[in-house]
């Protein structure tokens, strides 16, 4: 651009030093010489803001591959969810680093709509924001029919209601993509501009296909977070599954070891199932279960790990403690859980548990050792009760 204008500046001179000398008679070709100067500066013009323009665009979409992958990477490997929305935030204004205002707003159970994520918004209004689905801006602007990116313009702003009050959302461009997980929709990402004009249809295309990424990455949290919680955690009682105590038992033992330290394991069995399976039906005895879990989860501090080994018996490990004091404990709570009934269907029972300790190092040094002395323990209370 500033080689082509100094040939035009120097042109125009030779013209003005040609009228001069040569009068009128030169005028029309005077004439054709700016003509032909004011097109080429046009095209030259144009020319320029093409060529920026595809610069931009390419340095966009070179950042958002870049960014798919990180992205991607952060949703998987990041166990901080509200992180998670921030950093996906920060990657889209990256890509349009004029942006000043945008959010990530996640759909409740209750159908409302909530700050994930935001740039450019006061904390009072983050805090008190809550925003029905149906009057999103996006919503309006498809009745309903939610499925992928949209620009919305002033022109659309005028013929869409709002719930927000002037000074609170005065926005003329905005774009507002949807979020799904599966089938299921996840919330909104929203890119806001005071300015109108300042995002465009490639922009929109943008948007598109980073939130289509971002779409993946959610999706595969969310099955990834589901096998691992099934891998965790009992599906009835909430408690650890056997094969997750296993494991955690184990660092446990480890580190006992390393340290010195004393801990106490303890066997659990629930009294009667079978009798109120077989009377009352499995409802009735996942119910019963269930109580006794929650009786048990009571007994255990933070540096506890308790689980369900199957059927009718739980395990638990109680850090830095003694084989007396656990004793007392859980005698206590399994006293005041005898003391009261509780409602198995339609009829009500008084619950109750057999249990076997076994402390580290005493009792043995390795995990079939500890749990073969608790089991004899438990086998032992449940034969005196008979």
């Amino acid at each position: 651009m500033a080689v082509v204008s100094l040939a035009q500046v120097a042109i125009v001179v030779a013209t003005l030093v040609a009228l001069s000398v040569y009068g009128q008679d030169f005028a029309p070709l005077a004439v054709a010489i700016a003509t032909g100067l004011l097109l080429t500066a046009a095209a030259a013009f144009l020319v320029h803001r093409r060529f920026q323009a595809l610069k931009e665009a390419s340095r966009r979409l070179s950042l958002l591959a870049e960014m798919n992958v990180q992205v991607n990477r952060e949703i998987l490997l990041n166990e901080d969810i509200e992180l998670i929305y921030r950093t996906i935030l920060n990657y889209l204004f990256s890509v349009f680093d004029t942006a000043t205002t945008g959010s990530i707003l996640i759909l409740g159970e209750d159908g409302r709509l909530t700050f994930a994520a935001s740039r450019g918004f006061t904390e009072e209004f983050v805090g008190k924001f809550q925003l029905r689905l149906e009057d999103s801006f996006l919503y309006q602007i498809t009745k309903g029919e939610i499925q992928e990116a949209r620009l919305i313009t002033r022109d659309d702003f005028a013929r869409i209601e709002t719930v927000f009050k002037p000074g609170q959302w005065d926005y003329q461009t905005v774009i507002s993509a949807p979020l799904f997980v599966g089938d299921r929709l996840f919330g909104l990402l929203n890119l806001d501009s005071p300015v109108s004009g300042t995002y465009d249809a490639q922009d929109v295309e943008i948007v598109e296909r980073f939130r289509t990424q971002i779409e993946i990455g959610l999706l595969a949290r969310e099955r990834y977070t589901t096998n691992i919680k099934r891998y965790q955690v009992d599906a009835l009682t909430g408690l650890l599954t056997r094969r997750y105590f296993e494991d955690l038992f184990k660092l446990s033992l480890d580190r006992a070891t390393r340290h010195q330290d004393c801990f106490v394991i303890a066997l659990f069995d629930v009294d009667e199932l079978k009798y109120v399976n077989d009377t009352f039906g499995h409802l009735a005895g996942d119910q019963m279960l269930l109580s006794v879990a929650n009786v048990l989860r009571a007994s255990c501090r933070n540096s506890d790990i308790i689980g369900r080994l199957g059927g009718d018996e739980f395990i638990a490990s109680y850090h830095l403690t003694d084989i007396k004091a656990m004793e007392k404990n859980i005698a206590n709570i399994r006293n005041r859980l005898r003391a009261r009934t509780t409602r198995l269907g339609d009829t009500e029972h008084r619950l109750s548990f057999s249990y076997g300790l076994a402390s580290f190092p005493e009792d043995g040094a390795d995990q079939d050792t500890l749990i073969a002395a608790a089991d004899k323990r438990l086998y032992a209370m449940k034969s005196a009760s008979r």
